[in-house]
């Protein structure tokens, strides 16, 4: 009979709270945990891969009780997965795989279970990282099949409890299931992010609204959401920014510590900025960037907030408060060429899928402290990487706009 794999998994991009990272999770199952198992011929599927009709939770709890193997990612500590990890201990004796990303704090309470961890780059996962972490965990996999040990804690210590599994029938109706044409969120998140990449936003926003009917409460499908509202400017480009704040307020906006909520809250009042010209537009812009700023240190958030600083500069009557925003964004653009020019040079660099953003973020910071021989040095870099257009122009837009602001400053450096 089929052997199964339930992957106890985020879907899309999670935010770690403590360390500020966020870790793209798909590329996790996609990249490493489903082609290890395919290899060894064990149907492997996440929650969000079965088709979301009816009680969702019902088929999750089963795939935990019943599949012969369940690997969890408990990178970023997400509650969810650290719940379903616990019932999943509390069901089975063995075959289960805990992994994690390897800078992650473990809590103490879980600290005493085998973690398997591996070196995730946010974005993506390097290459020679995958190869390695497949063989790790594919050697895992195989010495259970072998020989199955006991890693459960409940099992430890209550060995005479009997685990199920699933009947060769049920294993045969997932895989229908999971193959059909039905759409499950994963199907209509991979075609929403590939709507998104080109740029077909309306379209994209109508399959993320469709996605939060089955999770109304998962944070990243709620920003896709929010992202491509705004940006499908319809019916009117005021309309869709309003549109977008609303969606974001079930993350709640005063107290949120996600950078990704708090980057997409800039962005959106930067925008009506720039549409009404109202300060109080600009100055919730720099609030929500500056909050995400201080709690990732991530280029995004920081070179807009220093951008933002420099218009509210130009904009200031008070000679005091003009040196004071000048002065924070020169500190911010400071703070980014120390931080990311140092990640540039280090080895793992050329395994980032966001190489020409860093790019042109330090090319943006020199050319706010004036340093146009470097900033031309990290352009031409930038330029040096398939496909870097929307990048370039982004940056060409919000650097003449900084060219503009510092026309206007009257500051004796």
């Amino acid at each position: 009979m089929k052997k199964t794999c339930f992957v106890i998994i985020g879907f899309g991009t999670k935010t770690d709270f403590e360390t500020g990272r966020t870790i793209n999770l798909d590329k996790t199952f996609e990249s490493i945990i489903k082609p290890v198992f395919e290899d060894l011929d064990i149907f492997c599927f996440r929650s969000c891969d079965l088709p979301q009709s009816g009680v969702i939770d019902v088929k999750m709890y089963e795939s935990i009780f019943k599949a012969d193997f369940v690997v969890a990612d408990i990178s970023t500590l997400n509650a969810n997965a650290l719940y379903e990890l616990g019932v999943r201990h509390a069901l089975r004796p063995n075959t289960t795989i805990v992994i994690a990303e390897n800078k992650v704090n473990i809590p103490f309470d879980v600290n005493h279970i085998l973690v398997h961890f591996y070196e995730h780059l946010e974005s993506d996962i390097g290459y020679s990282e995958v190869v390695r972490f497949q063989k790790h965990l594919k050697i895992q996999v195989e010495s259970f099949l072998s020989k199955p040990e006991t890693d459960s804690p409940i099992y430890t210590f209550l060995p005479n409890l009997k685990p199920p599994n699933f009947s060769e029938n049920e294993i045969e109706k997932i895989e229908e299931t999971v193959k059909s044409e039905s759409h499950s969120v994963s199907d209509l998140l991979d075609l929403a992010e590939r709507k998104t990449k080109a740029r077909e936003f309306q379209f994209a926003k109508d399959l993320f609204k469709e996605a939060i009917k089955s999770k109304p409460n998962d944070s990243f499908i709620i920003q896709r959401f929010a992202l491509t509202t705004y940006k499908s400017k319809q019916p009117s480009e005021e309309e869709a920014l309003k549109e977008a704040l609303k969606i974001l307020e079930s993350l709640n906006p005063k107290t949120t510590t996600d950078p990704e909520t708090l980057g997409l809250l800039g962005a959106i009042n930067k925008r009506l900025y720039e549409n009404k010209e109202n300060l109080s537009f600009l100055n919730e812009a720099i609030h929500f960037y500056e909050r995400g700023y201080y709690v990732k240190q991530d280029y995004y958030n920081g070179i807009n907030v220093a951008f933002l600083y420099t218009i509210k500069a130009s904009l200031s009557t008070d000679q005091f408060d003009k040196y004071a925003n000048y002065g924070q964004a020169k500190k911010i653009w400071k703070a980014l060429l120390n931080k990311w020019s140092k990640i540039v040079e280090a080895p793992e660099f050329v395994n980032r899928g966001d190489k020409e953003w860093i790019y042109v973020t330090l090319a943006e910071a020199c050319f706010g402290l004036g340093d146009l021989a470097n900033e031309q040095n990290y352009l031409n870099m930038a330029k040096t990487i398939p496909d870097t257009d929307f990048a370039i122009n982004t940056y060409n837009e919000q650097k003449n706009k900084i060219q503009n602001a510092m026309d206007t400053l009257d500051i004796i450096e």
